[in-house]
């Protein structure tokens, strides 16, 4: 699926994970998709630093709840989600999920609740090189079926709300005129991000199921964000490692229910 030279795939390798040994590697993999940095090597025992030769990547592997995890913190946008599918399909990872943020599109979301993509509308221009644009981008449904109850846990004991439903990852955050954000909001899409997109389909045609888990970090109709309010920002950042742990379980669940005998 990837068309590009080999020597392109072994750089992505290398740039990800240390000497791009693969075997550094676990079987699922959580990605924070435009940072996690402080977060994700927290919430794994045992962990061993496994980064390659990437400022902009950290990668970590260890265990949660037994199960051998790896957890890749990366900067945002289309290309880095690329990159961390085509990590995992060169792994041959059993599952992915993306923790991210995004900016609230309907008034009645507010900043700290957490949305859990079911699709999303593409308006960005990486998977056009990959697909038809009339290809949809939708998330694993087994996977959305268990994040569902697993991610209201921790959410909501934080008094934060979890919103299911479709995103639209843009590649372009400087170029969201009220005209195309009222459009995408008379369409009821939740929330605009960056790479759901991205991952929902290259990991579709790498066979990887998927899924994305976005924290809300600011309110695009409303014009407001986190940077005036220290309460603000740490209710987000709890959102956040709240969503991380959540992928985490959702990931034991799913190895759990494939190891059950049929």
């Amino acid at each position: 699926m990837f068309s590009c030279p080999r020597y392109l795939l072994d750089t992505v390798r290398r740039l990800m994970v240390r000497n791009g040994d693969l075997n550094l590697l676990g079987d699922y993999m959580v990605v924070g998709l435009g940072g996690g940095f402080n977060v994700l090597p927290d919430v794994l025992s045992d962990v061993e630093d496994v980064s390659g030769d990437a400022v902009t990547i950290k990668s970590y592997t260890g265990y949660f709840k037994g199960l051998r995890i790896s957890a890749i913190a990366m900067a945002g946008g289309p290309s880095y989600a690329e990159w961390a599918v085509a990590l995992a399909y060169m792994r041959g990872v059993k599952a992915l999920i993306g923790v991210g943020w995004c900016g609230a599109l309907q008034e009645n979301i507010r900043i700290s609740d957490a949305v859990i993509p079911i699709a999303s509308l593409r308006d960005e221009d990486t998977i056009s090189h990959y697909v038809d644009p009339r290809f949809p981008a939708v998330a694993d449904p087994t996977l959305v079926s268990r994040a569902i109850s697993i991610v209201s846990k921790h959410v909501e004991r934080l008094g934060s709300r979890v919103w299911v439903g479709v995103t639209v990852s843009a590649s372009a955050m400087l170029a969201e005129s009220l005209e195309r954000v009222r459009e995408w909001k008379k369409c009821r899409i939740l929330c605009v991000d960056e790479e759901t997109s991205t991952i929902y389909t290259l990991s579709y045609l790498a066979g990887i199921p998927a899924l994305t888990l976005l924290a809300v970090s600011d309110n695009v109709i409303l014009g407001m964000d986190i940077a005036s309010s220290k309460e603000l920002s740490d209710r987000v950042d709890n959102t956040y490692k709240e969503l991380v742990k959540s992928a985490l379980e959702i990931l034991v669940e799913v190895n759990r229910s494939s190891a059950k005998p049929s």
